[in-house]
């Protein structure tokens, strides 16, 4: 699954994001989106945003694609 895959308001551990160029990663890395990390998709357009602890990260869609996660069932 990626980061796309995940509708908003879900929620997904980051698993990785090889794909991405070191400054790529290091940029989304610099927000707290790191392996383990749970994330929560708020929105996938026009931008993607997720929620990362008390953080909103935005960046550009096509993105989302890139990054590795595992779905989280969704409580409360």
């Amino acid at each position: 699954h990626t980061l796309a895959d995940i509708a908003p308001g879900g929620r997904a551990l980051v698993r990785a994001f090889d794909g991405l160029d070191a400054d790529r990663r290091e940029h989304l890395q610099s927000y707290g989106l790191v392996p383990g990390r749970p994330v929560r998709v708020v929105q996938h357009s026009p931008v993607t945003v997720v929620q990362v602890e008390h953080t909103h990260v935005a960046f550009e869609a096509h993105l989302a694609g890139e990054i590795e996660v595992e779905p989280l069932a969704v409580t409360g």
